[in-house]
């Protein structure tokens, strides 16, 4: 008896409607509100808010959620592989990414491959894509760092030297190129400290013995370049994350090979999905510097 009551549980919860969990499950909204209702007064708890037409889920719902993800959520993945397999002519494939460069790259090539395919694509943080992947929020998500747990497939996709943005009124500004050395007391603005480019930065700068003067830290890298262009600090920034500015030189490090990577990564479990083997041989086909087996050719610096 337990089970038509989560089904339907689930399917509110996910469709965030008692109309639409009803049509998905082709039974009367009264039905679905009747297995609602009875399992909220058998265990006595409360899994909704209800507000009129909206509902949204309490705490004890939330909870409960993730737990029913692993039972009904593998079923409608199931329903959209069989429909989708051999085809690829048709379904969605959800992208999460750190930032825009490399998976704007791939959701090009993808779209040319796969033209009828529906491609929804967000920029987040790290943990933000990886608890996406596991809840099913994302198919496939491009992330700066390797991903070694074994529920996940994770394969290097490419490299992208780090350099350095300095006001067009700073000293170095007339410079082509620069040394670490020349960064020594220099004023920064750094990103967060989840940031993969300034993690590698900051790497750089340990091992060369050079030490820079923190002035702000900032989470978002266009209003680092923001405040790099308004004169406050410098910063640095991957290549091909940078946006040319009128107020900005961007100078390459000549005595460091300072680098962030991009991998591509999904649940080891789903890596033999339709669309998702589709997206993951695409970026095996185009990587620059990665492929099936991860290994990277010499960076550019």
């Amino acid at each position: 008896m337990y089970e038509k009551w989560l089904k339907a549980f689930h399917m509110v919860a996910s469709q965030s409607s008692f109309t639409h969990a009803a049509k998905a499950l082709n039974v009367g909204q009264p039905t679905i509100s009747a297995h609602i209702k009875t399992l909220e007064d058998y265990f006595k708890v409360e899994l909704f808010y209800r507000r009129g037409r909206t509902v949204e889920l309490t705490d004890v719902g939330r909870s409960l959620f993730t737990i029913t993800q692993g039972l009904y959520g593998h079923e409608a993945e199931a329903i959209s592989y069989l429909r989708g397999i051999g085809r690829n002519d048709g379904g969605r494939l959800r992208l999460g990414a750190v930032g825009p460069h490399d998976v704007m790259a791939l959701t090009q090539a993808f779209r040319n491959r796969y033209p009828r395919v529906e491609l929804s694509v967000s920029v987040a943080p790290r943990d933000a894509i990886m608890a996406g992947l596991t809840g099913f929020d994302f198919d496939v998500g491009v992330v700066a760092d390797a991903v070694t747990d074994s529920r996940y497939f994770c394969m290097l996709y490419d490299r992208h030297p780090v350099r350095i943005m300095v006001p067009h009124t700073h000293r170095l500004a007339k410079r082509r190129s620069l040394r670490l050395a020349d960064l020594e007391g220099e004023g920064f603005i750094l990103r967060d400290a989840g940031s993969a480019t300034r993690r590698a930065f900051e790497s750089a700068l340990v091992e060369a013995g050079v030490r820079i003067r923190p002035i702000m830290e900032i989470n978002v890298r266009e209003a680092v370049r923001e405040a790099v262009a308004r004169g406050i600090g410098l910063g640095a920034i991957g290549e091909t994350e940078f946006a040319p500015h009128e107020n900005i030189r961007l100078l390459k490090v000549t005595d460091a090979t300072i680098v962030i990577e991009a991998y591509v990564v999904c649940l080891a479990a789903r890596r033999n999905r339709s669309l998702v083997d589709a997206f993951i041989r695409l970026a095996m086909d185009t990587a620059p510097f990665g492929g099936s087996n991860g290994h990277a050719e010499r960076p550019r610096t």
